[in-house]
């Protein structure tokens, strides 16, 4: 008996079969070529590549054992006599899975003709310049080829490149190629905008600030723990722990102050240079030692500057760069990092669009005061009454407010703007022509409040309003050392023009306009 299949499956398994089935004659005429997978007393099972049969025994005339590859190809092999016949026995010995037979006939066909595409491609060569070789061979001869062609436009070998003999010459001599000019590589490194500090090369900010933080060292006669970021570098008695978390709110406050003015991130605000913090823990002497290495640095502070400020909490200036210094003295270490930042407030107000002037100081403070505020929700530092030395006078913010009283501890804790409405609902909050009359020196609490809020409200008002701001009290401001016009009528037409161009308001109605947007916050 058969196991059915259609005769067609049967005729083409046979026919993918035929290099090594075995042939099965029935009796009655058939043949049926297949593999002989097993045989039991009275049947055969052959597999005929569409399925397996089973062929009774009783049915079979004739078995003719098929001849394996192997046997095969040795007949081929050995009546071949043209690269063509022994191709077809390496293809037969392909098919048959014997990789080993296949290589000895192809090798045995480019023997005979070594033009043989089908032979030297089995064999895995590749053509070059009319030659089938391998592909090492043909990368030893691109490289030869190459390097003679190279010889014979007159370059020379220079470790692993050709070069011309002039420039061979100069890199012999230690220079390298920058731009079309030849230069020594510590020049080439510059050009590239590093610079060297200590045996190793730095981006040329973070280099010359790293010389500015060892020349303080200097000045104590110990290294400064230090750590740097994309805006700033800061140092100190404190770990690197401690100096790289104050630094994240640094970049954090940037930010802020990025989107809020319009500013392109980078250091062109900072003149190219990074920022410098100095950070000193419980041991004041440190901060009060290198005041006046600091003094001596810049030509913006007025006589006397140093002994006020040693004495001080902390300082900062923005020109020849921005710098703070602040001590931690009798706080906590988190309002030494607040100082830090309010000092950045200071910094980048002061160095935006800084031709020289000084900003106006409710709107300096305010703004310095706004920055650590938006970082942190609370103000650890305001600067009021900070120096001796400045002058003007005006009326006390205290007499102008001497119908209301405050906890001036809720300033601390970020609720100043509680404070500042019900001032307002009080009418104990000045006009702004007075707030705007203020020296840094008279400036008080709600004083510095008005000038958060203002700031505030032209930030929220318009994308641009406080850029425009900005920029319109720096072209009419006085030349520093003086912040405020003394003069009211000039010191009127000075807001008039910052806010029209800010919000088309005059001061008067911008005065008007930010204490009701604040009543509603």
């Amino acid at each position: 008996m058969l196991r059915t299949l259609p005769l067609i499956l049967v005729a083409l398994a046979a026919l993918s079969l035929s290099a090594a089935a075995d042939v099965f004659t029935l009796k009655d005429g058939r043949r049926i070529e297949g593999k002989l997978v097993r045989e039991t007393p009275t049947s055969y099972f052959v597999d005929v590549g569409a399925g397996e049969l089973e062929l009774k025994k009783a049915d079979v005339k004739t078995r003719e054992a098929g001849k394996t590859v192997r046997e095969q190809f040795d007949e081929r092999f050995a009546a071949a006599k043209t690269a063509e016949e022994f191709f077809a026995a390496g293809q037969l010995a392909l098919d048959g899975k014997q990789k080993s037979l296949a290589t000895k006939a192809f090798k045995r066909a480019v023997e005979l003709d070594p033009k043989h595409e089908g032979a030297n491609q089995a064999l895995g060569r590749v053509k070059y310049r009319g030659e089938w070789m391998t592909p090492e061979e043909r990368e030893k001869r691109e490289k030869a080829d190459g390097d003679a062609e190279m010889a014979e436009r007159g370059f020379v070998r220079w470790k692993e490149r050709w070069v011309t003999p002039e420039e061979r010459e100069k890199l012999e001599a230690g220079l390298v190629l920058v731009d079309g000019k030849w230069m020594s590589e510590a020049d080439a490194k510059r050009a590239g905008g590093l610079e060297e500090f200590e045996g190793r090369w730095y981006p040329r900010a973070e280099a010359l600030a790293r010389a500015d933080v060892a020349k303080v060292g200097a000045v104590l006669g110990r290294p400064l723990t230090l750590a740097c970021n994309a805006q700033a570098v800061l140092a100190g008695d404190y770990d690197v722990k401690f100096l790289t978390k104050a630094g994240e709110s640094v970049l954090a406050a940037r930010a802020w102050f990025d989107k809020a003015y319009g500013v392109e991130p980078g250091l062109g605000l900072l003149g190219g240079q990074l920022a410098r913090f100095y950070v000193w823990n419980r041991d004041s002497e440190p901060y009060k030692a290198t005041v006046a290495h600091f003094a001596s640095l810049t030509t913006t502070v007025p006589p006397g500057w140093a002994e006020v400020v040693r004495e001080r909490h902390g300082f900062v200036w923005i020109d020849p760069y921005a710098l703070s210094s602040a001590r931690v003295w009798n706080r906590a270490d988190d309002d030494v990092v607040g100082h830090c930042i309010h000092h950045w407030g200071h910094m980048l107000g002061g160095r935006l669009g800084y031709k020289g002037t000084l900003l106006p100081p409710w709107y300096d403070e305010g703004l310095a005061s706004l920055v650590e505020f938006k970082t942190f929700g609370r103000n650890a530092v305001f600067c009021r009454a900070a120096t001796t030395i400045a002058a003007g006078t005006g009326t006390s913010a205290k007499k102008a407010a001497a119908s209301f009283s405050f906890d001036t501890g809720l300033f601390r804790e970020g609720l100043w703007k509680d404070t500042l409405k019900k001032a307002l609902e009080a009418q104990a909050v000045p006009s702004f022509e007075r707030l705007s009359s203020l020296e840094l020196g008279q400036l008080e609490l709600l004083d510095i409040a008005c000038g958060m809020a203002i700031t505030w409200w032209l930030e929220e008002r318009d994308p641009a309003a406080l850029a425009r701001f900005h920029a319109e009290l720096r072209r009419t401001q006085p030349p520093a050392p003086t912040r405020v016009i003394s003069q009211a009528r000039d010191r009127q037409a000075q807001y008039d023009a910052a806010f029209l161009a800010a919000t088309g308001l005059s001061w008067r109605d911008a005065d008007k306009a930010w204490r009701e947007w604040f009543a509603t916050r």
